[in-house]
């Protein structure tokens, strides 16, 4: 922008309508400001409303959730007594589990120990090994594990194995 003067001069007035030119203006006077409404009233009533209305939620959720958190910590006493029984309960399983305690206990329910043990092959009819009859004592003679053995022998064919000796046992 310049501060040179415009090359053509403004002219006021031209180009207005002519009922505009002629109107008289209007005679000026004073205007009041319009009364107060109870509009403001209702806004900070309304206000104050929505500000109790949202303590009231915070106080009602913090208590629900203080209750909350003693529910949890009533479960977590619990869990943990309940993981001190199961312990016990593996200790005490582990304690019957041990061969020595098996043995014990074997022997509380009338079943007796068997110094040496001997093997049935199914496939030949065989014994391998020889094991005294229930009910004897390590100190008696081997003959009587012997027959114990042959009678072993008899019985294992009929158990279902075709090739077997008792199969002849079974024929005769």
């Amino acid at each position: 922008m310049s501060a040179a003067p415009a090359a053509t001069p403004i002219r006021r007035g031209v180009g207005r309508p002519a009922a505009a030119r002629t109107a008289p203006a209007a005679p000026l006077r004073l205007v009041v400001a319009p009364k107060r409404r109870r509009g403001f009233q209702l806004y900070v009533g309304l206000c104050l409303t929505l500000l109790a209305g949202a303590l009231g939620t915070v106080l009602w959720l913090n208590t629900a959730l203080a209750q909350g958190s003693f529910e949890i910590r009533e479960y977590q006493v619990k869990l943990n007594q309940l993981e001190i029984e199961r312990e016990a309960i593996n200790e005490a399983l582990v304690a019957r589990a041990e061969p020595r305690a098996l043995a014990a206990k074997a022997t509380e329910l009338g079943m007796i120990e068997v110094p040496a043990t001997g093997y049935l092959v199914l496939r030949d009819g065989v014994i391998i090994g020889s094991a005294p009859p229930a009910g004897s004592d390590q100190g008696e003679n081997q003959s009587e594990g012997q027959d114990a053995g042959e009678s072993g022998e008899e019985g294992s064919g009929a158990g279902g194995d075709p090739a077997g000796p008792g199969e002849e046992a079974g024929a005769e």
